[in-house]
């Protein structure tokens, strides 16, 4: 009777531990605030509003060597206008002058603020550069990478919020040449998406090019492509189609085609894709274009002397953001659809850290 009681005591307690524990299954909404060397975490937000800019932003905790230091909170942001002209919003923090909740996401870099409410997040960026107040509404549950590990560590990405929608504002600031701010831009309709990555080593060990394109628009069925590319070769794809709230189809068996490779500097990107996935209801077929560039984004580009002196080793990461023309054909056993719209659409190439050429000893004539 005693085994028996004890037996059904380790049954609830370990049902218990799966319900309540952090997973790659469900990645959690506060850091984890790792002491590993290479540790980095960050929630990164891309949203495409109804006046034509573009607003992204990424709440990152990180180690780094003195002397910035451990457990250090950056919030890097970029708002590019109608008009094309790129703005960069950044801080960074130790903690203490940052922070967070440690019930849900709610989290402070300077007086840049990512929350989670009951119907989905409030965005506010705010320094000299620039002010962004976005009210959004959250309507798919989160989407979950692999997990992929590297000799020395893993990386865990969650679409923690795969389509956005709200409203919002934004003004430039001081520093972008107002004072004190210039004119108040409102959207009446902003699109996007969030993103949660935790990892323990040099991105370039872990990911080698990553594609994320959202649908835009309130008509009909809307793709949701997230593909990432590792340093083995393998892809991890994850390809949806949504409608509203709706999960109109989830595609497992993908092949995608870059096509129209394109050099810039040291980083490379496709100026279309090709696209045949197989479902659970249906076949999906057709191509995406890059047609209206949003930005090209190196952020070595924006740094300071410091920055770029402490950004050496690092990899380079380039983000190329475009409003996408998607053409594609959804076929099931009974209808046949042709899905033609816009989309928001980045493409990031991340290339290893060059390595100094050793100097060639000169022998001395006798």
């Amino acid at each position: 009777m005693r085994s028996k009681l004890l037996k059904n005591l380790c049954v609830l307690f370990i049902s218990y531990l799966t319900l309540v524990a952090p997973s790659s299954a469900q990645m959690s909404d506060v850091p984890i605030m790792s002491d590993e060397k290479n540790y980095t975490e960050y929630w990164e937000q891309y949203f495409y509003l109804s006046d034509g800019s573009l607003v992204t932003s990424q709440f990152l905790v990180a180690n780094f060597p003195w002397p910035v230091g451990k457990k250090h909170g950056i919030m890097l942001g970029t708002l590019v206008t109608p008009d094309g002209k790129l703005y960069t919003i950044k801080n960074g923090r130790k903690l203490g002058e940052w922070g967070f909740s440690e019930k849900s996401l709610d989290m402070f870099i300077h007086t840049h603020t990512l929350k989670r409410n009951s119907d989905g997040f409030n965005h506010h960026l705010e320094n000299t550069m620039g002010i962004v107040d976005l009210s959004l509404t959250s309507h798919q549950a989160p989407i979950n990478h692999k997990r992929y590990s590297s000799e020395d560590g893993y990386i865990e990405t969650s679409i923690y919020a795969p389509s956005m929608t709200g409203f919002g504002n934004w003004q430039l600031g001081p520093e972008a040449g107002f004072d004190p701010n210039g004119p108040v831009h409102n959207a009446d309709n902003v699109t996007g998406f969030g993103v949660h990555v935790t990892m323990t080593d040099k991105v370039d060990k872990l990911i080698t090019n990553w594609t994320r394109i959202l649908g835009l628009g309130n008509d009909g069925p809307k793709p949701f492509l997230s593909a990432i590319t590792r340093p083995d070769g393998k892809q991890d794809i994850i390809l949806k189609l949504f409608d509203g709230n709706l999960e109109i189809d989830s595609f497992s068996d993908i092949d995608i085609k870059y096509q129209d490779m394109t050099k810039e500097k040291n980083a490379t990107y496709p100026k279309s894709i090709k696209i045949s996935a197989k479902g659970e209801n249906g076949t999906l077929k057709g191509t995406i274009k890059f047609t209206k560039k949003l930005a090209h984004f190196n952020l070595t580009e924006h740094l300071n002397f410091f920055e770029r002196t402490f950004a050496k080793s690092s990899p380079v990461v380039t983000n190329f953001r475009y409003v996408a023309d998607y053409d594609l054909v959804y076929k099931t056993s009974s209808s046949e659809k042709n899905l033609k719209g816009k989309a928001l659409s980045e493409y990031t190439d991340v290339t290893p850290a060059k390595r100094a050429k050793a100097k060639k000893r000169r022998r001395n004539r006798r």
